[in-house]
């Protein structure tokens, strides 16, 4: 569920949704995931956070 919370949020960030034709030559793309460790009251939870071409992604 956080997962596609944070795929929202980068998709409004860079303006177009992942492999859409609109974002070709736009200079900021969807750029994969990376792993982060988020702690919560349960543990630490593994979560893949999505980045973009410019590093401009802070969720």
């Amino acid at each position: 569920m956080l997962e596609s919370a944070l795929e929202g949020e980068i998709t409004d960030h860079v303006g177009y949704e992942k492999h859409d034709p609109a974002g070709k030559n736009s200079g900021n793309s969807h750029n994969g995931t990376r792993a982060r460790s988020v702690l919560t009251d349960v543990g630490p939870v593994q979560v893949r956070v999505p980045r973009d071409t410019e590093g401009g992604f802070e969720p």
